[in-house]
């Protein structure tokens, strides 16, 4: 008889969508927000807790004739809980699903810890090997110089769409300049974030950095107040009309007035990071977007907005939030989205039957004639393990009523996005997607989509974008920096 072999792939996958590491994806994690193996004390196990586990599963598993080995990503939250992310078995044989089974039931997880405070998520990678009859499972920590370096090799792009002839006829009036790490100080390739200064300058978050840009050199312009210890990381970053920038630091916020740093004291804000920052040019507010509701900072004072003072409120859990020309607040939660008119009356979108219901918006910009354009998250997935969901884009047109956007009804190539901006001088809409590239909507019938295999776009993977003041558009990529511009 033959021999029964457990599917396996050996080397760490790193061809990355998103932030799952290995090639099966499983969707039933919250993962908003997560550090790779990050830490000055790296999430684990109880020994003795986890030691039963294994038997456990030696004693339930039928390992005869089996040999092979499986890795999973494992999500590690503040509280000792977990949720494996992906793993390499694209078998899904049933001993990987009870495995997975029992890492999900586990309660004896040990959150990291930076500078003696919990991560609120962090990812490890367990390797689950069989041969002999026997089973062991053990941690594997990242390398992170691979896992940098792997992004050197883009992914392919992945187009869902398979109706639309993309002619990207406008490819050709643009002109495409890339800064990376081989043909530039920039000192690497992993750019998060990214936001234009009141002065021109740009900002960037790198891997564990963060440096400006002035259109010839890099320099770094990391926060000098605090010891970043052996973990210190950007999340989410903002330049406000006073050019103050601001900040998502490990455990804290920052800012910046182009002399000196200030920390923020998580107790007086009521806020130590934010999944966004967003400035309001009309009002002078700036929006922090946190699991503790929407925090405003305005005039030197801050406020807050939450479930407890407005009732319509989804979730405290805000993604995004943004004014727009009429002073309308909209806010995207992960339990739905909820806009605050210019009287203060909230209208949550979970309760009528618009295409925002089921959705978080994610991004949002606004025309010279008050249509409102948002990028779509769809919080409650359908069909679990789908990848193209009931997401695309948003358009909520200046007589009110809204029209969605997806690879089933337009150009759209793939409907996970992540940015989208309006470009009024060829009044035309940005849409950036994390696997599909980028994409040019004239706001009629002609779409057209660029990445790393039309264009000299480095990378399928787009971060988020922004435009300068000349109409220049940047991207924030994997593969560094992306400047497209008129010919």
């Amino acid at each position: 008889m033959k021999k029964a072999i457990l599917f396996l792939l050996t080397a760490l996958s790193l061809n990355l969508n998103a932030q799952n590491i290995f090639p099966v994806k499983l969707d039933n994690c919250k993962t908003d927000r997560f550090c790779l193996d990050c830490g000055d004390v790296k999430a684990g196990y109880n020994e003795q807790e986890y030691l039963k586990l294994q038997n456990k599963l030696q004693e339930s598993l039928n390992l005869k004739g089996i040999k092979g080995a499986v890795k999973f990503q494992v999500l590690v939250d503040s509280k000792g809980k977990a949720c494996v992310l992906s793993h390499t078995d694209q078998s899904n044989n049933p001993i990987t699903l009870k495995i997975i089974e029992e890492l999900n039931k586990f309660k004896k997880w040990t959150p990291a810890t930076t500078s003696g405070k919990k991560e609120e998520k962090s990812s490890i990678n367990i390797v689950f090997t069989i041969n002999d009859n026997k089973i062991e499972g053990k941690i594997e920590r990242v390398d992170m110089k691979a896992f940098n370096k792997s992004f050197d090799k883009p992914n392919s792009p992945e187009i869902f769409n398979k109706t639309y002839n993309y002619k990207n006829e406008n490819l050709k009036n643009y002109k495409i300049t890339v800064w990376n790490s081989n043909n530039s100080n920039l000192p690497n390739n992993m750019n998060d974030h990214i936001v234009i200064d009141k002065d021109g300058l740009i900002w960037l978050t790198i891997d564990e950095g963060l440096v400006t840009f002035d259109g010839k050199s890099f320099k770094n312009a990391e926060q000098n107040i605090t010891d970043k210890g052996k973990f210190f990381s950007y999340y989410a970053i903002a330049s406000d009309n006073n050019n103050l920038k601001w900040v998502y630091g490990t455990n804290n916020i920052y800012s910046f007035d182009n002399t000196k740093w200030t920390k923020y004291d998580p107790k007086e804000i009521g806020i130590d990071g934010a999944y966004e920052i967003i400035n309001n040019p009309k009002t002078g507010e700036v929006f922090f977007c946190s699991d503790e509701g929407l925090t405003i900072f305005q005039n030197g004072k801050w406020s807050n907005i939450n479930k407890d003072k407005v009732k319509e409120f989804p979730s405290n859990r805000v993604a995004f939030a943004k004014r727009d020309s009429k002073n309308r607040i909209w806010i995207g939660t992960y339990s739905g989205t909820v806009m605050i008119d210019e009287n203060g009356k909230a209208t949550n979108f979970e309760n009528n039957s618009t295409v925002l219901k089921g959705k978080c918006i994610t991004s949002m910009d606004e025309d010279e004639n008050g249509n409102l354009y948002f990028t779509l998250y769809e919080f409650e997935r359908k069909e679990k393990g789908k990848v193209n969901n009931d997401e695309g884009i948003a358009i909520r047109y200046a007589d009110g009523t809204f029209k969605q956007f997806t690879t089933e009804n337009s150009g759209m190539p793939f409907n996970h996005t992540n940015c989208v901006v309006y470009d009024k001088n060829e009044k035309v809409l940005w849409i950036s997607t994390d696997r599909a590239g980028l994409v040019r909507y004239d706001l009629k019938d002609g779409w057209e989509n660029y990445h790393n295999e039309n264009s000299e776009i480095p990378t399928s993977y787009i971060s988020t974008m922004t435009l300068d003041e000349k109409g220049n558009l940047y991207l924030a990529t994997r593969q560094g920096l992306v400047k497209i511009e008129r010919n």
